[in-house]
């Protein structure tokens, strides 16, 4: 059985392997989406907002990008000037709730693609086996961080 140290220093490794997989990830996918003149800061937003699957808040489109909301609105007027989002009116005026447009959809659809290729050639050795396993140790860690965020927060819990 490994000892303490052993297991808390394979932890920080894997903390730490993850953000470096995230950050590779996504300036991966900044080159290949780079000749479709898409940025992260352009193609995630637009990724959020189709997984919203219709009409998402500022807000809570900035707390995903975790940016200010002076950031957002910026972002949202560079988004809506390229044609992919639009500003819907909303019975609060205070609200404002943000959309894809149908040139929008288009981009996300071609990105999905793109993505779709990257990740086939990235995971093509990955067998399913360690890929399961894989899904189900992150899956424990989300819980677990959810969780704790809530106990921090003095929000419910989600359901697991």
């Amino acid at each position: 059985m490994p000892n303490h140290s052993s297991l808390s220093n394979r932890q920080r490794q894997l903390m730490f392997a993850m953000a470096q997989v995230n950050k590779q990830w996504r300036r991966s996918l900044d080159r290949v989406l780079a000749p479709m003149g898409l940025t992260q800061a352009l193609w995630l937003p637009l990724v959020h907002l189709e997984r919203s699957q219709g009409a998402m808040r500022q807000k809570d489109l900035a707390q995903a990008l975790a940016l200010d909301s002076s950031s957002i609105v910026r972002l949202i007027d560079g988004l809506q000037a390229q044609g992919w989002v639009e500003r819907l009116d909303d019975a609060d005026r205070r609200v404002k709730r943000i959309q894809l447009t149908a040139a929008g959809q288009d981009k996300v659809e071609a990105v999905k693609q793109v993505v779709a290729e990257v990740r086939g050639e990235v995971m093509q050795d990955f067998p399913a086996e360690l890929l399961d396993q894989t899904l189900g140790a992150l899956d424990t860690l989300l819980s677990k961080m959810a969780a704790m965020e809530a106990i921090a927060t003095g929000a419910e819990q989600p359901d697991s």
